[in-house]
C-alpha cells in the first residue's frame, strides 16, 4: 500500500515491514506497507565522487549563476561529511544564521561516529518564493533549493540512501551560504535527533541515538538472527544488516514521518527500496539487488517483548531484509509477512495455538478471516493489526507443514520473480499450482479449515 504524500514520485517508494509487540507469551506480528516518503528515498548507485547535479534547466544567466555556486557549495559539504571535517562544514553556512549554524554544528558532531562510504547531494529544483517578511528577514538575496541528500554506509550499502531536504540559500560578501533547512518540509535524519552511536557486529551495524550498551545487545542479537535466517533462506544475499535504535518512540515516528497513531503496536521496521539497481559487486555476491535497508526499532515496544519476542522479531525482520536483497518483486503482503513471522518463530519454543491466540479466539466465536488478510488489515492506523499476522503466520506453517519448507522458499521465489509485468496478485496465483499443485482458492479453504482445527483444540 502506498500512502499519499507532498513528495516526489520519480523515486521508487519504499517498503516497510512492521512488527507488532510480543507481550508476555501472546504473538509477534509483522506489516508491510509502502510509504510515499521516508527518511530513505535511494537512487541508483554512482561512480566517482558525490556531486550535486542539476535536473533543471537554468531560465537565466542569474539562475545559472545561482545554480553553478550552490553546487560549488554542496560538493564541498559533500566533501566535508565524507572526511568528517568539520571546520569544512561549517564553512557552508551563513555566519548571520546563527540558529542554523548552532544545529548544524550539532549535527555534524552528532555523525562524527557514523561510517560514511559516501554522502552526495542531488539538486531537483527550486521550491515556491519566500514570502516578502522572510525575504527581509533572511537578506542576501535568499532562495530555496529542493534536493535530495544522500549518504552510503561503508561496508553496508551498495546503493545511496537520500532523504529529500528543502536548503535555504544566500549570498553574502560575494559568497554563497546555506541559511535554513525549515523553509520547506525537510525530513530528518538519526543525527538530526542527537549523538549517534556506533556497534559493529559480526554482520550487523547497530547505530542511534540509544545508548552504546542498548546497541551492543541488539548487535549480538542481530548477528544471531542472521543465522537463523540463513538456514532457511539459503546464502544469497549480503549477511548483513543495518539496525537503527532511537531512544525513544517520539524519535522512531520522527524518522518514519508518521504520527503517534498506532505505533504502540509496532515494535520494529523495516524500510529501504524495492527493486532499486543491482551493482556488479552485488551480483557478483549472488545479490539479487542493491542493499540499502534498515531495521528500525520502537525502543520501548521492542524493550518490552522480552528475550524470546526480540527473537522473533529481529529474526522476522532481517527475513525482510535477505528476501528483499534476493528478489525482483513485491509479494502479496500476507506471504511477505507469513513468511518472516514463519522464519521468526521456527526454533522459538511458541507453539501455533500460543502464538496465534488472538486469532484462534475470533475463529472460536464465528469471527474468522473468509479471505488471507490484505494491506488494510495490516494497517495498525485501520485496526488492530495482531489477528492478521497470525493468519499470514499460519497460512505459511500450513504451506511447510503440508508440502515442506522448501516448497514454501520455492512459492515465495517464484511468486517475487518480475515477469510478464503481472502484479504481486497475479504473479502469487500463478505460482501455487507451479509449486504446491493446488489453485490459491483451494489453499485458502485449506488454510480455513485448519484454522477451525486449531481453535478447537
Amino acid at each position: 500500500m502506498s500512502e499519499p504524500r507532498a513528495w516526489p514520485t520519480r523515486r521508487a517508494a519504499p517498503v516497510v515491514s512492521v512488527v507488532a509487540a510480543l507481550v508476555g507469551a501472546a504473538l509477534v506480528v509483522g506489516l508491510a506497507l509502502g510509504l510515499g516518503a521516508s527518511w530513505f528515498r535511494a537512487s541508483a548507485p554512482q561512480s566517482g565522487p558525490p556531486t550535486a547535479t542539476s535536473t533543471a534547466t537554468a531560465t537565466s544567466d542569474d539562475d545559472a549563476r545561482q545554480l553553478a555556486a550552490l553546487t560549488a557549495l554542496l560538493d564541498a559539504r559533500a566533501r566535508a561529511a565524507t572526511d568528517h571535517d568539520r571546520r569544512a562544514w561549517l564553512a557552508t553556512v551563513d555566519p548571520d544564521s546563527t540558529a542554523f549554524a548552532a544545529r548544524q554544528a550539532a549535527a555534524f558532531d552528532n555523525f562524527a561516529a557514523v561510517p560514511f562510504a559516501s554522502w552526495s547531494y542531488e539538486f531537483l529544483n527550486r521550491a515556491p518564493q519566500l514570502s516578502q517578511e522572510r525575504v527581509a528577514t533572511l537578506g542576501g538575496h535568499p532562495w530555496v533549493a529542493r534536493v535530495l541528500a544522500g549518504y552510503e554506509l561503508k561496508g553496508f550499502d551498495s546503493t545511496r540512501s537520500t532523504v529529500e531536504q528543502y536548503l535555504t540559500v544566500v549570498r553574502r560578501d560575494g559568497r554563497t551560504y546555506l541559511a535554513d533547512d525549515t523553509d520547506g518540509g525537510s525530513a530528518p535524519q538519526p543525527w538530526d535527533l542527537g549523538r549517534v552511536h556506533v556497534v559493529h557486529g559480526d554482520h550487523v551495524l547497530a547505530m542511534g541515538t540509544a545508548s552504546k550498551a542498548t546497541l551492543s545487545r541488539y548487535a549480538a542479537a542481530g548477528d544471531r538472527a542472521v543465522d537463523r535466517v540463513g538456514q532457511v533462506w539459503g546464502s544469497a544475499w549480503s549477511k548483513g544488516a543495518v539496525l537503527v535504535v532511537p531512544r525513544t518512540q517520539a524519535e522512531f515516528g520522527k524518522l518514519l514521518l508518521r504520527g503517534a497513531n498506532g505505533l504502540d503496536q509496532v515494535a520494529a521496521v523495516t524500510t529501504g527500496d524495492l527493486g532499486a539497481t543491482t551493482t556488479a559487486d552485488a551480483q557478483q555476491a549472488g545479490v539479487g539487488r542493491a542493499g540499502n535497508d534498515r531495521v528500525v526499532l520502537n525502543p520501548g515496544a521492542f524493550a518490552r517483548l522480552g528475550g524470546t519476542g526480540q527473537r522473533v522479531v529481529l529474526t522476522h525482520e532481517l527475513t525482510h531484509v535477505a528476501v528483499r536483497q534476493s528478489t525482483t518483486a513485491a509479494v502479496p503482503i500476507w506471504l511477505s509477512e507469513g513468511f518472516a513471522d514463519f522464519v521468526g518463530y521456527r526454533g522459538a519454543g511458541v507453539s501455533q495455538r500460543v502464538g496465534a491466540g488472538d486469532l484462534l479466539v475470533l475463529v472460536r466465536t464465528g469471527h474468522g478471516p473468509k479471505a488471507l488478510p490484505g494491506a488494510d488489515d495490516f494497517d495498525p492506523t485501520k485496526t488492530t493489526i495482531a489477528p492478521s499476522y497470525s493468519g499470514a503466520w499460519l497460512a505459511c506453517s500450513l504451506i511447510a507443514d503440508t508440502y515442506g519448507t522448501d516448497r514454501l522458499v520455492a512459492l515465495y521465489r517464484l511468486s517475487a520473480k518480475a515477469a510478464g509485468g503481472a502484479d504481486p496478485q497475479a504473479r502469487l496465483s500463478a505460482a501455487f499450482p507451479d509449486v504446491l499443485g493446488v489453485s490459491e482458492a483451494t489453499f485458502t479453504k485449506q488454510w480455513r479449515h485448519y484454522l477451525s482445527e486449531l481453535a478447537a483444540e
